[in-house]
């Protein structure tokens, strides 16, 4: 049986592997979808027949990995530029999500996965929260495969009702049939696990459904043998998005679970996460925008926690990790030293470091969502999923590359992109996918999400505080049934 081997050679590797570090004259030799082995210099594979990707000049890192996107958001490009997070969930998730039809979603998802892959994402946690009827969840599991990018499809318990009774779908008629639909879901498409493709579940927004619709979900997810997430302490001053002291009294706290954002979180449910085995990821933009609060990377870390990254919605902002690396790391930065400044002292050192950025959009990211074994580094063994970044300016060499990658490149620098061994971006440019089409099933999916978009009703801030306020005691009540009397479980 003949083997494709691939060998990439002239750049600075950067492994992300704690035993090789990085090689100035390095090169990666892949057999077929693996890395066989990481040299110190090209000489090391002389006798290989292989095709040879020329990185000169430019550095070689593992796939970067968003451990929390939206891509069915993909086509409403900055829409929720100037908004707050009331006025996103009002306007365009609950608002433009509810007339989403399933095409529409199918259009998104492929332009989502694209610009993934184009700005270095090898991997994807797709949190499909738009799950507006069996045909929609299919539409985006079939554009993440069509794309060639490596992914966890995330079915999105969460329906869409913008009403003060919200919470409810206009398509599926009880929530059971969600459950049942994520059951068939991974019967149909999911039977085996797939390297590049696998399940997992988004559970509905902690505090909008009832207690026991919470504990069906989570305990489904464990039957279904996939990974559960949810957006955790996202709301600062808010009852919503909490709950974890009553799913962990109910034992629905459980290894693995993604908790993603949560910079509203007190003390006591940090460690709650971290006692019972939770990973979280960090979308410092949409969190820094929205009034979620600060990213949350010191409570995280002095939690003992090991913090993800993610760019969550292009609606917002990037869909590029450069950005959220940049953004994040340099806000925390900002904030450590405020700390000392506010002893009346000058920082001596920076305590974060651009490699411990690298580390949360690379390991920590593939660690999140339960592929740590196999992508996150350029590690043998593990899959061929590689990028190439080649500065396009590049009058000087770099005298730190790792900085360079972190605080000074851009989409637009990755040059090449390889994902379980396959070429998906070369020389700066997209391949395998006929781009103008993609470019017109989009733009004319936009043009109708528009025109019906345009009669939806508009919510002022009197209407949107007004139904977030019902939303919030809607949660207390359901949270409350975490406690009924004479009973331990429900």
């Amino acid at each position: 049986m003949s083997v494709t081997r691939t060998v990439v050679t002239g750049g600075h590797v950067i492994t992300m592997d704690d035993e090789r570090g990085e090689l100035p004259s390095g090169a990666v030799l892949i057999e077929d979808d693996r890395i066989a082995a990481v040299g110190r210099t090209a000489e090391e594979f002389a006798g290989v027949d292989a095709e040879v990707i020329d990185a000169g000049g430019g550095f070689v890192l593992p796939g970067m990995v968003d451990s929390h996107r939206h891509t069915w958001l993909a086509l409403l490009r900055a829409v929720s530029a100037d908004q707050s997070l009331l006025e996103f969930l009002a306007s365009t998730f609950h608002g433009i999500g509810s007339i989403l039809q399933a095409a529409d979603l199918g259009a998104a998802s492929l332009v989502g996965a694209l610009e993934a892959l184009d700005s270095g994402v090898t991997t994807v946690f797709d949190c499909c929260d738009c799950v507006n009827s069996r045909e929609h969840a299919r539409a985006g599991v079939e554009s993440l495969r069509a794309a060639g990018i490596r992914s966890v499809y995330a079915y999105g318990m969460q329906a869409y009702d913008v009403q003060p009774t919200a919470f409810t779908s206009p398509v599926f008629t009880s929530h059971d049939d969600r459950l049942k639909d994520a059951a068939a879901l991974r019967a149909e498409y999911f039977a085996t696990d797939d390297d590049m493709s696998r399940m997992g579940m988004l559970l509905s927004d902690f505090g909008t459904v009832p207690f026991a619709a919470t504990a069906a979900e989570i305990r489904q997810a464990g039957e279904l043998g996939i990974m559960a997430a949810s957006h955790t302490g996202a709301a600062p001053n808010s009852v919503l998005l909490r709950g974890l002291r009553e799913l962990d009294r109910h034992g629905l706290l459980r290894p693995g679970h993604l908790h993603i954002h949560c910079p509203a979180l007190d003390d006591a449910e940090w460690e709650l996460i971290a006692r019972t085995g939770g990973k979280v990821t960090i979308a410092p933009e949409t969190e820094m925008q929205m009034g979620m609060g600060f990213p949350p990377f010191r409570p995280a870390l002095d939690h003992g926690l090991a913090p993800a990254l993610s760019t969550d919605i292009v609606c917002v902002g990037s869909g590029d990790l450069f950005s959220q690396m940049r953004l994040g790391l340099q806000f925390q930065r900002c904030l450590d030293h405020d700390a000392v400044h506010r002893s009346g002292r000058m920082p001596v050192g920076v305590g974060l470091g651009v490699r411990d950025a690298l580390t949360w959009a690379t390991r920590n990211s593939a660690d999140a969502i339960g592929l740590g074994a196999e992508i996150g580094s350029l590690t043998p063994g593990k899959k061929a999923d590689l990028i190439v970044v080649s500065p396009r300016m590049d009058l000087v060499r770099s005298s730190f590359p790792a900085g360079s990658v972190v605080l000074q490149s851009t989409a637009a620098d990755v040059d090449t992109v390889l994902v379980n061994g396959r070429v998906r971006k070369r020389h700066g440019r997209l391949v395998g996918h006929d781009l103008n089409a993609v470019r017109s099933r989009a733009n004319s999916a936009l043009d109708r999400i528009q025109q019906t978009a345009a009669s939806l009703p508009k919510h002022g801030p009197d209407d949107i505080l007004q139904w977030f306020a019902h939303a919030e005691r809607m949660a207390s009540a359901h949270f409350a049934a975490a406690y009924p009397q004479g009973a331990d479980r429900v």
